[in-house]
């Protein structure tokens, strides 16, 4: 299939690495073209193979994302790079960002939230959204949903699609469609794992 997209991942824990190669080997769009378990063997993997997205983890016993990622970006500063890290500290995602990597994402999301991650770096976009600084961030601002709004947003951390929203709440998908878009507009966020992550935080 032509133009599928490019994705390796260097990881430490090859059982980690091996379950997410699985998943995103399921999504047709994805040609998996490899892994690393080493910092070393990380960037000589990105040298040889050029993904269009690399997911690098933070932590490895020769060293950590952030150096591979600052080799990477010297060389090839239109790298596509996702840390991907157990560490929900705000000064190392901050780091990250400045040097540029697309994204920081905490290794306790969904197989869906991943994908979507990915689908959003794709787009253009970054993606640093499992951090404790957004979280405080959504925690201090409702956004001024109304009842219905917050229905909606609790429905889609739930799992449920459009349809499925408006089959249980008896509005039409073009409504459900039109509310999902303004409740990104007044939350500020830019996609659904953004705004499951919102509800979470909000306990909805």
């Amino acid at each position: 299939m032509p133009n599928r997209t490019k994705i390796a991942i260097a990881d430490d824990h090859k059982i980690f690495a091996e379950g997410i190669q699985m998943v995103l080997r399921e999504q047709e769009w994805i040609n998996w073209v490899g892994e690393a378990f080493t910092a070393k063997d990380a960037f000589q993997l990105y040298e040889d193979r050029r993904p269009d997205i690399y997911l690098l983890d933070y932590h490895f016993p020769d060293g950590n994302g952030y150096q591979v990622a600052e080799k990477i970006l010297s060389k090839y500063p239109n790298a596509s790079i996702i840390i991907l890290s157990m560490e929900n500290d705000n000064d190392i995602m901050h780091q990250c960002r400045l040097l540029g990597v697309k994204g920081y994402i905490i290794k306790n999301l969904s197989s869906d939230e991943l994908i979507e991650a990915i689908e959003q770096v794709l787009a253009g976009n970054h993606v640093f959204m499992w951090g404790e600084e957004l979280q405080t961030q959504l925690k201090e601002e409702d956004g001024g949903l109304s009842k219905r709004e917050k229905e909606i947003v609790s429905l889609i951390s739930k799992g449920l699609t459009s349809q499925e929203i408006a089959e249980a709440i008896n509005l039409s998908v073009l409504t459900i469609n039109t509310h999902r878009r303004n409740i990104l507009r007044k939350l500020n966020l830019k996609n659904t794992a953004m705004m499951v992550q919102y509800a979470r935080v909000n306990r909805w």
